[in-house]
């Protein structure tokens, strides 16, 4: 004989609340003017946010200038095509700046 399998009450309180994760604030960002040249510390790094470090770990170092050189032409076109960050695109300024730092020798 198969007995149906236990029915889990929720009492009194009601369905567990829906979890929620913690959106972090899109830290101001100083872009370079047109003429500046565009380096790594001061205006690639800053572009990344932290959750956007840790959803790469497993692949590189988003805040490491020579993990963002060696792969920048894959994170140039998946920016490019809005994949990445995986929690929306980057409006267009942010995407030439990283490029304008692809095209000029990659500066520090």
């Amino acid at each position: 004989m198969v007995s149906a399998a236990p029915r889990l009450g929720l009492g009194s309180r009601g369905p567990p609340a829906p979890v929620t994760i913690a959106t972090e604030q899109d830290a101001p960002v100083t872009l370079p003017g047109p003429d500046e040249t565009v380096g790594f510390a001061a205006h690639v790094k800053p572009l990344f946010r932290e959750h956007d470090r840790k959803s790469m770990t497993f692949a590189f170092d988003l805040w490491s200038q020579a993990d963002v050189q060696a792969h920048a032409a894959g994170i140039l076109e998946r920016l490019r095509n809005g994949t990445m960050p995986c929690d929306g695109a980057w409006p267009e300024d942010k995407i030439e700046v990283f490029r304008r730092w692809t095209e000029s020798g990659f500066e520090l």
